[in-house]
């Protein structure tokens, strides 16, 4: 369905998940992520033509680089997916305030700044699709993860006013939301996760593989997993006090 799809953070978990996924459906690719040499095994590693992009999307420069991909007319991309991210777990008084600063500038400036870069070519064309990876957090005020699950209530928020909005223009906006997943994520955010049970993770090509289903459908929201999407119906119909009372427990 894709002919040419730019994938952040692409060099491990979901966004690698989703690049070699793209790739067997014979999707031409630009992926995106800090590790060079990480890229180069991904691209090298699949049978479709696969451009590396290094950036590190917390730096404007280097943002300036894959804006200006997303906005060229030769070799145009008609995928767009926004999963480069990251998390990280503490009491919103003790955490770095400049690492908390650099989360909401991946999480939420960089994905804004390149679905805008995207969108109008898109529309000029009359076809298209962004995938913005969320998460379930976006549906939960999280305590301990209070900066993570804001940045991912933006990104479901946005996604679901650029699904109306760019619908008529035969756009697809879909937000991803998993849960826990089995990648470097929870590592990398400091987040104990010793005792979540087997049963509520997902592994990356399962949520890889309903994300892309999802934007084919045009599904304004993705939560893949049963036990997620029910966790996210009983959250979603708690009055705020009880919600709040039920993800602090949650959370502990």
């Amino acid at each position: 369905m894709w002919t040419r799809a730019l994938v952040t953070g692409a060099s491990s978990g979901i966004g690698r998940a989703i690049a070699v996924q793209l790739a067997a459906a014979g999707s031409h690719l630009v992926v995106v992520a800090r590790d060079e040499a990480k890229l180069h095994e991904l691209a090298d590693s699949l049978d479709v033509p696969c451009d590396v992009l290094v950036a590190d999307l917390s730096d404007r420069a280097a943002l300036a680089s894959v804006e200006e991909r997303l906005t060229g007319d030769d070799d145009p991309i008609d995928l767009l997916v926004n999963n480069a991210g990251f998390g990280l777990h503490g009491l919103f008084h003790e955490l770095d305030a400049e690492r908390a600063a650099a989360a909401v500038e991946v999480n939420v400036a960089a994905l804004h700044r390149l679905a805008a870069a995207v969108a109008p070519g898109m529309v000029r064309r009359g076809r298209g699709g962004i995938l913005n990876v969320s998460s379930v957090a976006g549906f939960t005020a999280t305590p301990g993860g209070a900066t993570y699950s804001a940045t991912k209530a933006f990104v479901t928020s946005l996604s679901e006013a650029l699904h109306t909005e760019l619908r008529p223009h035969g756009v697809h906006v879909s937000a991803l939301c998993p849960g826990f997943t089995r990648t470097e994520f929870q590592a990398r955010a400091d987040h104990d996760v010793s005792s979540v049970p087997d049963s509520a993770w997902q592994s990356a090509e399962d949520v890889a593989a309903a994300g892309l289903r999802g934007i084919a459908k045009n599904a304004p929201i993705v939560v893949p997993g049963a036990a997620n999407k029910a966790m996210v119906g009983v959250i979603n119909t708690l009055p705020a006090r009880l919600r709040r009372a039920a993800v602090a427990r949650f959370a502990r």
